[in-house]
């Protein structure tokens, strides 16, 4: 008898085991129902994102057809005025840069919850930009645990059903007397064990394999999108070498040759190291070395370095007696908010570089636990992670500078905004990132739980042929 007979034994005992069926049942009815959450969650952000671009598209239509009315109208300039163009690049005709949601957005909230999905973008001097998330609206439960997603799932509670399906895989033929019987057959524990696991593991697989499908569709991922494949075939290879790694865990407890109640706390306590202890201690750790910059002690640092420019452009823009819209006072107003910006920049320099170095620490704490490479390899592929989030900001802040320069080019000229100039303001779209990035980078999480998974079986085969044949 082989591994392979053990293998298909255990197959037909698992189709007739109504427990496991149980266990299953309750595995697919909490994974459907966190996908159907995480797409509320990824559904509710969608919209808000189209409203915001509906709103922006709206007081577009509205000042283009003013601008037609205006066009070689001899009516005076007014400050609220679609041929102002100090007010339309402050006010007028503030654009909205969204980042749009990904094919598997549903996945994983990731750091939807505290990096911006959308910046509003002016003509002003962009000291901290104005934002919008969804974290004022969240409540402290959800702050302190997370969305309750298809990530979450998987990540926290995916583990536990593995260990409710292999910590007795060798212990329960021990303690049910059946052990030495299935020794005295030309199998060794090493085969045996892998056969019981690799069956389970299969099964497991098959499971998730489908749940992920259907959540995938109740949760309203979009599957159409060119590179949907791509993300899903990542999506399930995550899913498989993180099931993979708890597996090949439960291999190695159970090599220690320990009883099952034994097998099932030490299995615990694993998980509560991985998937709790760990991830929480690097959290600690990360603000404590690299603490988040803070926004207003930024803005104040900001204002602190350019005060001497600022009061300046506050004295011009508080008279009373002048526009400062117009003419010679809105060139003006332009040349000492570019003063006001090159005193700050040094400031703003450093505050981005100790995010680099924050989120290059990030990068590779993510080792520290298998827990973090499959939470981080989920928040990638759902595109709410830092990878995507960091590339947003590249793509807003360079449409930002030539979103300025191209009113401030039209303020220095000192003429009127007109339709041709409303017409070419520039457009802000969305470079996705490069798909090679972040096949590299969940292929590498993917590589490092497999590694960690054929080492514990490594592992498990010395502590096997130390426990003997007619183990005890």
């Amino acid at each position: 008898m082989t591994w392979w007979t053990v293998f298909k034994l255990e197959s037909r005992i698992l189709r007739r085991d109504r427990s496991v069926h149980l266990v299953l049942g309750l595995f697919a009815l909490f994974s459907l129902f966190a996908s159907a959450s995480g797409g509320r969650l990824a559904g509710e952000l969608a919209s808000a994102l189209e409203r915001s671009e509906d709103d922006v598209a709206e007081r577009y239509d509205e000042h283009g057809a003013e601008l037609k009315k205006l066009d070689g109208s001899q009516q005076p300039l007014r400050s609220i005025d679609p041929r102002n163009t100090v007010w339309m690049g402050q006010e007028g005709a503030a654009r909205v840069a969204v980042l749009p949601p990904a094919p598997l957005a549903p996945i994983a909230a990731g750091q939807r919850d505290i990096r911006p999905q959308a910046v509003r973008v002016t003509s002003n001097v962009d000291l901290i930009h104005e934002r919008e998330t969804e974290t004022p609206m969240i409540g402290p439960t959800r702050m302190a645990g997370g969305a309750f997603d298809a990530a979450f799932f998987f990540v926290v509670l995916f583990p536990l059903v593995v260990i409710g399906l292999s910590y007795e895989l060798l212990s329960g033929e021990r303690e049910r007397g059946t052990l030495a019987m299935l020794l005295s057959q030309p199998v060794s524990q090493l085969g045996l064990i892998v056969g019981k696991a690799l069956s389970r593991f299969l099964l497991l697989c098959g499971v998730t394999f489908v749940c992920a499908l259907l959540g995938l569709l109740v949760s309203g991922a979009s599957l159409s999108s060119s590179v949907a494949f791509l993300h899903l075939a990542l999506y399930l290879g995550v899913l498989f070498s993180w099931g993979a790694f708890w597996f090949a865990l439960a291999v190695w407890v159970n090599s220690r040759g320990g009883a099952s109640a034994k097998n099932a706390l030490t299995l615990v306590g694993f998980w509560l190291v991985f998937v709790v202890v760990l991830p929480g201690i690097s959290e600690v750790v990360v603000d404590t070395l690299y603490p988040p910059p803070s926004h207003v002690e930024l803005l104040h640092e900001a204002r602190e370095a350019a005060q001497a420019v600022e009061e300046k452009l506050n004295a011009l823009e508080g008279r009373h007696d002048i526009d400062p819209k117009k003419g010679a006072t809105a060139q003006a107003i332009v040349e000492v908010q570019e003063a006001l910006l090159e005193r700050s920049e040094p400031v703003l320099a450093e505050v981005r570089e100790q995010n680099l170095i924050r989120n290059a620490f990030l990068n590779r704490l993510r080792f520290v636990s298998p827990a973090i490479l499959a939470q981080v390899s989920l928040e990638d592929i759902a595109g709410a992670g830092n990878l995507r989030h960091d590339h947003f900001d590249e793509e807003a802040d360079a449409y930002h500078d030539a979103f300025r320069a191209f009113f401030v080019e039209r303020v220095k000229a000192g003429t009127s905004f007109t339709l041709r100039d409303f017409e070419q303001i520039p457009v802000f779209e969305y470079r996705e990132v490069p798909v090679g990035r972040l096949v590299q980078r969940v292929g590498v999480n993917i590589v490092v739980l497999l590694t960690l998974a054929a080492l514990l079986v490594a592992a498990a085969r010395t502590g096997l042929s130390r426990i003997g044949r007619l183990t005890r």
